[in-house]
């Protein structure tokens, strides 16, 4: 396997993890309503 098809089978694995984790988790609510850092990066590289 070449190290650019290996970083890739990688990198989605990993955020497949990362989608299966998540939707084990209860919603988290802040005092203030704001989202924590990672919820925001998240929400702007899927938008």
């Amino acid at each position: 396997m070449k190290l650019k098809s290996k970083f890739a089978h990688v990198f989605s694995r990993v955020i497949t993890w990362i989608t299966e984790v998540d939707n084990e988790q209860p919603e988290i609510n802040r005092k203030d309503g704001s989202q924590d850092f990672f919820s925001r990066l998240m929400n702007k590289i899927s938008d």
